[in-house]
Parts: structure tokens; sequence; C-alpha cells
């Protein structure tokens, strides 16, 4: 009977990605970019380049399901957009994103154990900052903002946690106008991997 409580416990403990309370963590990032030149434009630019990430959050247990607040930012590393093969520094044919630097995100966590591992989504408001051409040589800060969702599974993993997410943002409002009054949009879907200190 002893043994059969011990191996249960063991087996819980093992299944529980996070206590209840205050984590922290960082991890790297897949990224594929895409920047049209508005909403309703046809020109566009898209790049694959990683990315170095850091969360901070707060979880809430529920009896079968926890909750949970975060916010995070990916920083960009080597991105450059291209348009059907030519990056801004060839020639912008829109005035599309030619590089991305970097994204905020708010939002909301619930989820759920499934068997070793805890599944979860996300849903929440996210930024993307970077550089949109002005012209087909000069290119301006931009700032782009939106809705952001995930799909995730996390484990335990030495006492703190290992999560997987697949992440997608889209960013359709831009702040900052790019010449001509035309306003680029950012979209994105990330695969990220973190390690995140209870």
């Amino acid at each position: 009977m002893i043994k059969t409580i011990l191996a249960t416990t063991v087996f819980l403990c093992g299944t529980t990605a996070q206590a209840d309370g205050l984590y922290y963590g960082g991890g790297v990032s897949l990224v594929q970019g895409d920047s049209l030149e508005g909403v309703a434009g046809n020109n566009s630019s898209t790049d694959t380049y990683g990315a170095i990430t850091g969360t901070v959050g707060y979880r809430w247990d529920q009896t079968d399901m926890f909750f949970g607040a975060e916010l995070g930012a990916d920083i960009a590393v080597g991105s450059d957009f291209e348009n059907g093969g030519n990056t801004c520094s060839d020639g912008a044919t829109g005035p599309y994103y030619c590089e991305h630097s970097a994204t905020t995100r708010l939002r909301g966590i619930v989820g759920m154990p499934v068997g070793n591992f805890e599944g979860f989504a996300s849903f929440g408001f996210a930024a993307s900052s970077g550089s949109a051409a002005t012209s087909p040589s000069t290119s301006a800060d931009a700032v782009n903002s939106g809705y952001t969702v995930g799909l995730g599974l996390q484990q335990d993993f030495n006492g703190n946690t290992l999560r997987y997410e697949l992440i997608y943002d889209n960013l359709e409002t831009n702040t900052t106008s790019q010449g001509g009054g035309y306003e680029p949009t950012f979209e994105a879907v990330s695969l990220n991997v973190s390690y995140l200190f209870n």
C-alpha cells in the first residue's frame, strides 16, 4: 500500500509542470513573418528568422485547470524581409516591412493536464516594431498592433518548466504611416521553446 502511494505521488509530481504563483524565463523561437503594403494591398514581403524570447507571468491553479496572465517579448535575430527574392536594400516595390525588430505580447492563458503534459491556449494583445519601406530606397520605423493567439504544451523539467508553443500574431493596425498614406500589416507564426523558472 505504501509503495502504491509513493508511486502515485511520484507520478503526480512528474506530471505537474508548474505551481501556483510567479514564473519567468526565456527561450528561442523560429518565426515566419509576412507583411502586406496595407490591408487591401497586393505587394508583400516575407522572411523566416530566429528570435530570443522572454516571459514573465503569474499562474492561478484550480481543481482541474489553471489560469495565467503573461507579458512576453521576442527579439528578432537576422530579420531581412524579401519580395520575390529581393530585399529592401535591392529596392522595395511597396511600403511593406523590411525588418522586424521585436514583438511584445500581453495575454491570458488557460490550461489543463494532458497526459504527462499540461496543454494550454492563449489570447491577448500584441505589438511589433521594425522598419518599413517609404520609397524604393528608404525606410522608416514602423509599429503595428493587433491580437495574438497560441497553443502549447509544457512539462516539468528539473523542477521547472519546459514549454513548447505555436503562436499566431495578426497585427493589422499600423500606428506609423509609411509614405503615401500606406499602412503595412504584420503577421507572423512562431514556434517557441522556453524554459521557465517557477
